[in-house]
């Protein structure tokens, strides 16, 4: 594309003095490079606003994700106390007897 337009500069360019047709071919390179410039400035723009938007929905699925294990894992706590709380009062010396056990142990290690 570059070239397509520096020979039809070129073509434009009249006359039999050399330097000139330098001096027009050099200009129109200039134009090219700045428009070649211009063209990866707004690729980059592009590329840069389509990489900012996938770290959104990738923040966003994480803290969805992140949200629903913190509410199953509180479920799952919720549920271990009911069952601990009723196994408490269904048998309340097992329990005592369980509880200084560990105690026991615990402070052994400790």
């Amino acid at each position: 594309m570059a070239r397509a337009a520096t020979t039809a500069r070129t073509a434009k360019a009249t006359g039999d003095d050399p330097a000139k047709d330098l001096d027009a071919e050099i200009a129109a390179l200039r134009e090219d490079v700045a428009a070649i410039t211009a063209t990866l400035g707004d690729v980059v723009k592009h590329r840069t606003g389509e990489a900012k938007a996938e770290a959104r929905r990738f923040r966003q699925t994480a803290e969805r994700k992140g949200e629903e294990t913190l509410e199953q894992v509180q479920d799952s706590f919720e549920a271990a106390e009911g069952e601990l709380k009723t196994m408490i009062r269904d048998k309340p010396i097992s329990s005592v007897l369980i509880a200084a056990g560990i105690g026991y142990v615990l402070s052994k290690i400790l």
